[in-house]
């Protein structure tokens, strides 16, 4: 069975041109064999319109439940006790960083509370003096300003310790970043033995409760009109194909991927049981208001569609070995049908579908 390029290379070199309704016919001279082994050919068919959009997306963790956890210190990570995807508890040690701040923080802590032992002792020896008369007032209260200056800048450098997770009885240097809440880890941006800075911008760790999560849909322009936010849906999964998740359109983006061409639009879907897991591949079925009296319309396979210069083509078999490119306009997508108007297509003509990309390269060449 010869391949698809070998089919391609059969392909005699000739002239085309196109003209604005791009109804020029090509012959492309092969056998019966070649042409039932190398490209499949399907008809234009009348069909009622879908009741259902479909729609692919994928699932991520819903951005209004989340938290990221970014460095306090700066230093070097010792270890790493979350790896991505495990379930944390609100608390528990997420890494370990070895930090010349920590060291910072008890030296001060220690210096205070040595300035407090020695202004408590002067007070002390102050106010016997002035007792006996040998110290005057002002010596004795600048004694007391001096212990309660030293008390607060105490105070000071011990919450600074506990904020930072030191330990007032240990000169070890480490910070362990813990978990703010519970809930599974979704991203992970560090790894054992990265230097750190304190003011960096990217989070070490992000946490959600996976309680809810988004699905992000993709929608061509020529659906959008069939969207609307509030709209249910229901939602597959590969990993559960026959389980159904139903939810509803949440947002809908109002800026268009210029890249894909595509509107993106965020469903909300309760996921108590946390099965559905951040990357997932998700098949969004929207359902469309009802159109008991719309007319049937012009359906193609979606793999007929050849999508070039911002415009869908479709490659017709207009007779026995020659075939034409017809440009198309696309009203809606379902998963096997197109539904297209223009190109002067009538129910019954014939249509490539495998090879389509194939030919239409020949042909616009």
């Amino acid at each position: 069975m010869k391949s698809l390029h070998a089919f391609v290379a059969t392909i005699a070199v000739g002239s085309l041109l196109v003209s604005g309704c791009q109804k020029q016919e090509h012959s492309v001279p092969t056998s019966a064999a070649d042409s039932t082994s190398s490209y499949l050919i399907d008809t234009v068919r009348r069909l009622p319109p879908q009741q259902k959009l479909v729609l692919n997306g994928a699932v991520t963790f819903d951005q209004e439940d989340v938290i990221r956890v970014f460095p306090l210190v700066s230093g070097n990570v010792e270890t790493i006790n979350a790896p991505l995807g495990t379930y944390v508890k609100k608390g528990q040690a997420l890494a370990v960083i070895r930090s010349g701040d920590i060291s910072t923080y008890v030296n001060d802590y220690q210096a205070d509370k040595s300035d407090l032992e020695v202004a408590l002792q002067n007070e002390k020896n102050v106010s016997a003096q002035y007792k006996a008369g040998f110290a005057s007032e002002t010596d004795y209260l600048t004694a007391r300003n001096a212990v309660k200056k030293a008390e607060e800048e105490l105070s000071k450098s011990t919450n600074i310790l506990q904020v930072y997770g030191g330990s007032s009885n240990s000169g070890n240097p480490y910070f362990t970043v813990k978990a703010p809440i519970a809930g599974y880890v979704v991203q992970r941006d560090v790894n054992a033995g990265q230097d750190l800075r304190s003011d960096s911008q990217n989070p070490l760790f992000t946490i959600s409760s996976l309680k809810q999560v988004w699905v992000m849909a993709n929608v061509y322009e020529q659906d959008i009109p069939l969207i609307r936010q509030g709209q249910a849906v229901t939602v597959n999964v590969l990993a559960y194909p026959d389980k159904v998740f139903t939810g509803t359109i949440g947002n809908v983006s109002s800026v268009l991927d210029e890249q894909a061409r595509v509107l993106k639009v965020r469903i909300v879907l309760a996921n108590p049981e946390g099965l559905l897991k951040p990357d997932m591949f998700a098949t969004v079925h929207a359902q469309l208001a009802d159109r008991p009296n719309a007319a049937d319309q012009l359906a193609v396979p979606q793999k007929a569609l050849v999508f070039d210069r911002d415009q869908y083509y479709v490659v017709v078999q207009t007779a026995p070995n020659k075939y034409a490119i017809r440009e198309v306009s696309v009203s809606q997508n379902t998963t096997r049908y197109a539904f297209v108007t223009g190109g002067g297509l009538q129910p019954g003509d014939r249509v490539v579908t495998e090879g389509s990309l194939l030919i239409y390269s020949d042909l616009t060449n």
